[in-house]
C-alpha cells in the first residue's frame, strides 16, 4: 500500500516526478517481489483477488488467532501481485516513454550537428554520423543493462 501511495495511487500520477533510477528501481523490485511469491506459491500468478485491500488490512488469522487464514492469506498476495505487476506496467511505461523522448531529442541534436567526412582514394565518403549514433544507443543500453 505504501508503494501504490508513494507513486500516487493505482493510476501512478506521480511517476513523473521520479527519476529514471529511481523508475528502474522500482521496476526491478516488482519483478524480483513477483518472482519471489510466485516461487513460493506458484498458484498466485493467475488468481484474482476476491477483494481489495487499499483501506482495510486482511485478515489473515483463523478464528482462534493461532492458525493462519489461508484463504484471506491467498487472496491478499493475490491482490499484492497483481496490483505491483499493475505498478511494473506503468513504471515500465513511464521509463520508455521519458527514454524514447530523451532518445529523438538527442538523436536530432546528432544528425543536425556537424559530423567529420573524409572521402578515401576510392572517392567513397565517409562521416562519423554512424559512429555517434552507435555511441548515444550504447549508453542508453548500457544503463538500462546496469539497472
Amino acid at each position: 500500500n505504501q508503494i501504490i501511495q508513494q507513486i500516487g495511487g493505482p493510476e501512478g500520477q506521480n511517476l513523473p516526478d521520479l527519476n529514471v533510477t529511481q523508475l528502474l528501481d522500482l521496476v526491478a523490485f516488482v519483478e524480483f517481489f513477483r518472482a519471489t511469491i510466485e516461487d513460493a506459491f506458484p498458484s498466485i500468478g493467475s488468481m484474482h483477488a476476491k477483494k481489495t485491500y487499499f483501506d482495510e488490512r486482511p485478515d489473515l488469522f483463523a478464528g482462534d488467532k493461532r492458525e493462519v487464514n489461508m484463504e484471506n492469506a491467498t487472496d491478499s498476495l493475490a491482490w499484492v501481485n497483481n496490483m505491483l505487476w499493475e505498478v511494473h506496467r506503468l513504471a515500465s511505461d513511464e521509463f520508455l516513454l521519458r527514454t524514447r523522448s530523451q532518445t529523438e531529442e538527442l538523436i536530432s541534436k546528432v544528425y543536425n550537428a556537424n559530423h567529420e567526412t573524409y572521402q578515401t582514394s576510392e572517392m567513397r565518403l565517409i562521416t562519423s554520423l554512424c559512429e555517434d549514433t552507435f555511441s548515444l544507443v550504447g549508453v542508453h543500453l548500457k544503463t538500462i543493462r546496469e539497472r
